[in-house]
């Protein structure tokens, strides 16, 4: 039985990916809605993409602290 479920993960993984991933990402969205409420969601959406961008910063190997010390006040820059 565990066999026979784990192949048709992969199968449906390799046949409909996108499929699956929008309707993952639409069941945990539509669980977090209801968890925390519309605007906590939003919140959280907002901080993983932030999150997003930094990591791709970093991974692309630009300096993201240098850049981000052009919009902190003087005190905050070295």
């Amino acid at each position: 039985m565990k066999e026979d479920f784990k192949q048709l993960v992969e199968e449906v993984w390799q046949e409909h990916r996108g499929k699956f991933v929008g309707t993952t990402l639409g069941i945990v969205l539509g669980i977090a809605v209801l968890l925390f409420g519309f605007w906590k969601t939003i919140f959280i959406l907002f901080c993983g993409l932030i999150g997003l961008f930094v990591g791709m910063k970093v991974d692309s190997g630009e300096d993201f602290w240098q850049n981000l010390q052009r919009f902190l006040p003087p005190i905050f820059r070295r």
